[in-house]
């Protein structure tokens, strides 16, 4: 139990969440038609669980286990550095990119949304590492926000057409949060409107809810400071600080010129392969992380 602790709580929470929903569909104790998304009985019957039930059904068989893989390492990483354990901030982009995802998912009548919420994850966090090499299947190294795109003709391969469509509405939609609170204010001076904004600020009962780490403040609390645009943690340990779209690292309040170590240690390189199913695993060096995404005989070996 103290081990799941240790486990970042948005992470914590939608990975136990895809075990929660998938496992008693696949043990047929209940029916995939009791989480597909159905809007017209949202609307009419106030089945308020359909809007979250089907991002969590991952399907099943040895797919699952590396989709849960990924979607851990993905979330843990997007939790820890670009986040910087800013649980409200992170809670609320999501609830922003899956809200888009129903939205472009309803006139497709996609019963089932985890496809599309796990390339949004994936998208967010190849943004949030763009300077990371990303190595698909051993053979063709690509940068890291390549990746979903690759994820997408795997989709193709897998599932035709359909599929791809369905994927690519949660690259759509990651992509429209990340545009909006990174990359449009580091085009603007670091500055936001008010309103936009106010968009992207989470609501004052969710912070209350979860809070927004010890230390760093909300993400747009003053007129003047954007989003954590490079989208990794200075310094030490812990979430304790995050970076501007110019790259001043800031802790608390104050701006530091970042180390050559930091800057060293913001920097690991990212290998990947991905598979039918797709996964992660972590080989921890002398400061770098590499991650193979890939089929099961690629988990954890180089």
């Amino acid at each position: 139990m103290d081990e799941i602790k240790k486990i970042p709580p948005v992470t914590r929470t939608v990975v136990g969440g895809v075990l929660a929903v998938t496992l008693p569909v696949i043990l047929q104790l209940v029916s995939p038609y009791r989480v597909a998304f159905i809007p017209h009985r949202v609307a009419a019957n106030w089945e308020l669980h359909r809007l979250v039930a089907p991002f969590l059904f991952g399907g099943g068989g040895i797919q699952l286990v590396f989709s849960l893989i990924m979607l851990y390492r993905s979330l843990n990483e997007l939790e820890e550095g670009h986040f910087a354990r800013r649980t409200a901030d992170m809670t609320w982009a999501f609830i922003l990119i899956c809200g888009g995802i129903i939205g472009m998912n309803t006139p497709l009548e996609t019963p089932f949304l985890f496809a599309p919420f796990m390339l949004a994850v994936v998208h967010l966090w190849a943004q949030a590492n763009a300077t990371n090499q990303v190595n698909l299947y051993g053979i063709l190294t690509l940068p890291a926000p390549y990746f979903p795109f690759a994820m997408l003709g795997m989709d193709l391969l897998n599932g035709g057409p359909g599929a791809v469509l369905c994927s690519f509405t949660g690259m759509v939609a990651a992509h429209a949060y990340y545009f909006l609170a990174v990359i449009y204010p580091r085009q603007n001076n670091n500055t936001l409107p008010p309103l936009l904004r106010s968009f992207l600020t989470p609501p004052q009962f969710l912070t209350n809810l979860v809070g927004n780490g010890p230390t760093v403040p909300p993400s747009f609390g003053t007129g003047n400071r954007a989003f954590s645009g490079a989208g990794h943690t200075t310094g030490g340990g812990g979430g304790g600080g995050f970076r501007s779209a110019f790259g001043t690292a800031f802790r608390g309040g104050s701006a530091t010129a970042p180390s050559a170590a930091a800057a060293a240690a913001q920097a690991p390189t990212a290998q990947a392969g991905r598979g039918a199913a797709g996964a992660t695993g972590v080989n921890s060096g002398t400061g770098q992380a590499q991650h193979r995404w890939g089929r099961g005989n690629r988990l954890g070996s180089d």
